[in-house]
Parts: structure tokens; sequence; C-alpha cells
């Protein structure tokens, strides 16, 4: 095996983990896999530059969407970055109908996640929940 489908290999893993803790609704199990580090960017949410910071948007996000239903289209591995194409339907807290979709932007460095973008469709989440 190459170095780099080692690498690739790697990428993979974190970024399922993260996933498979996204999906069991646990915002400790996501913060597992991040560096202390880490530049999480959640479009038209904000910038969150460390673990304290990425902890305390994790945390508190919770409760905006429910029923959720996620779907994972595809996820593309290049080395260490790797991009997950999604869409989601759900129900806002207001109880409106919502839908959306996007990709979200990984870099996994020494196991570990160190760049977390999430680009969705910023005015179907404007719509939904306000904001400028």
């Amino acid at each position: 095996m190459t170095d780099r489908t080692e690498v690739q290999r790697a990428t993979r893993d974190v970024v399922d983990r993260l996933y498979a803790a996204y999906f069991a609704g646990d915002p400790h199990g996501m913060l597992a896999t991040m560096s202390d580090d880490v530049h999480m960017r959640f479009l038209g949410r904000g910038t969150f530059l460390g673990i304290e910071a990425a902890t305390r948007f994790l945390t508190g996000n919770t409760g905006l969407l429910q029923n959720l239903d996620f779907r994972i289209r595809s996820i593309i591995v290049d080395g260490e970055w790797a991009a997950a194409v999604w869409d989601e339907t759900a129900t806002t807290i207001h109880g409106d109908p919502y839908e959306n979709h996007g990709v979200d932007v990984f870099r996994v460095q020494g196991g570990e996640v160190t760049v977390l973008h999430e680009n969705n469709d910023i005015t179907l989440h404007r719509a939904a929940f306000g904001g400028g």
C-alpha cells in the first residue's frame, strides 16, 4: 500500500467516525475526532477557531431541527482532504418544514480533523431561522 493510499484511508476513517458520532447525536464524539486547533466554519453561522469554540458551537447547536433526515450522497477523499455531499429534510423548532443541501469539506492531519467547513444553501437557512 502506498503512503497516499494510507493517508486517504486514514482520512476516510476519521470522517466516517465524525459522521457516526453526528448520526448518534453525540457532539462530544464529533469533537473527539478534532484537533485542539481545529478551524471550523459553518456558512452563515460563524467561524470557530480551536476546540473550545468548536465545543461551544456543537454542544449549543442542538434542537434547531427535529425529525432530521440527513443523507450523505457521496464522500470524496483526496489525500488529507475530503468532501461530503449531503442533503437534509427536517422540521424547524418553529414547526415548519425545512430542506437544505450542501458539502462539508474536511482536512485530516495526524488522525484528527484540522479543518471542517460546512457549506449549505444559506438562503434556505436564513429563511427558516433568520439572520442577515
